[in-house]
């Protein structure tokens, strides 16, 4: 999940629109069905084992995504701070308490919650940020914490149900855990591009995350099964890696409110395909709310899009940060096209 401001021109000239929509429908099917993948996996390993596991496929990928774009390099003193950051708290964090959240609730459930995090931007933002917090904002954040309380309609909400409390406070936790991530990040004045840095945030959540899972769980309550090795590749390799290099493209080919119709799009793929897979019956109140979710994403999207009009002179924020010059935008619109290539290629 990411928010991102473009300088680039309202009218479109200035956006590789076929790439992006490719890309967009690339990562919000992957992060949309990797929900129900994730559900799956937890039958053949403990969350924490898988969630390292994950990251640790994610973290290969990056470097090697990152390599092929000639930009893999080292990272600035001044930026080491702020990787630990993202790595801690939007990669191992966030991950690790979905993960968990995800043994206790439906898939589908679970996507939406974990997408609410652009909602409490918002104010996180005016409270720590001193960002103004306009109606569009506002309105924005109310629908999605509208959303929030139709899932969790006391009305329609068995309470009593097993781990319902603990599995949709875990997800919401990290949600707001993903929010203290990114409230540092815009407090911080990147030196490098941060498509470079992206590997290094996520290897600095395995420095953390490798021993607590071995500390706390056995290797070998794994299944190494081939339906699980298949599971925790998607899961990271694409999951993790490929999708987040994909999403690095969307951002700089298209405009920040159509990036906020993606962020609904995951919980909407989401929501589908654990009805399709896991044959999860969604509730009245789960499509209501995410109805509204998704309406306050979009409308938050909206507001940053007036905000970055006016502001043209904000660098491009992409993944927390920003990207660094002409040159990276063109290797990522060059990975898109490559991407989208082998989609095309996969598809005839």
């Amino acid at each position: 999940m990411s928010r991102s401001t473009s300088v680039m021109p309202a009218s479109g000239a200035g956006y590789a629109w076929r790439n992006g929509y490719l890309l967009v429908a690339f990562t919000a099917l992957a992060w949309g069905i990797n929900f129900p993948i994730m559900k799956i996996g937890l039958a053949y390993s403990p969350p924490l084992l898988y969630t390292t596991l994950r990251m640790v496929l994610g973290t290969l990928t990056m470097f090697l995504i990152a390599r092929m774009m000639g930009i893999l390099r080292m990272p600035h003193r001044a930026d080491i701070p702020v990787v630990f950051s993202v790595g801690i708290l939007q990669n191992m964090g966030f991950i690790t308490l979905v993960t968990f959240g995800m043994q206790y609730m439906p898939a589908g459930r679970a996507a939406i919650l974990a997408y609410t995090s652009p909602i409490w931007v918002v104010p996180a933002a005016a409270l720590f940020l001193g960002e103004r917090l306009t109606l569009f904002r506002a309105l924005g954040a109310g629908f999605g914490l509208a959303g929030l309380l139709a899932i969790f309609n006391p009305l329609t909400v068995d309470w009593h149900a097993e781990g319902m409390v603990t599995g949709g406070g875990l997800i919401v936790l990290a949600t707001i855990v993903w929010t203290a991530g990114l409230i540092h990040v815009r407090r911080h004045q990147w030196r490098g591009d941060v498509l470079s840095l992206i590997p290094w945030q996520l290897l600095s959540s395995l420095l953390l995350l490798v021993p607590l899972a071995l500390f706390v769980e056995d290797l070998a309550t794994i299944r190494w099964e081939p339906a699980f090795l298949v599971n925790i590749f998607f899961s990271g390799a694409i999951a993790s890696g490929l999708c987040v290099a994909a999403q690095v493209g969307a951002i700089r080919s298209l405009p920040a409110v159509t990036m906020s119709l993606s962020s609904a799009a995951v919980p909407a793929v989401g929501l589908l395909s654990s009805a399709v897979v896991l044959n999860e019956q969604p509730s009245g109140s789960d499509i209501f709310g995410f109805c509204l979710v998704g309406l306050g994403i979009l409308v938050v999207g909206l507001a940053d899009r007036r905000q970055a009009q006016r502001c043209v002179a904000d660098p491009v924020e992409l993944l927390d940060g920003s990207l660094a010059d002409l040159a990276l935008h063109q290797r990522v619109l060059s990975l898109g096209e490559t991407l989208a290539s082998a989609a095309s290629k996969l598809h005839a």
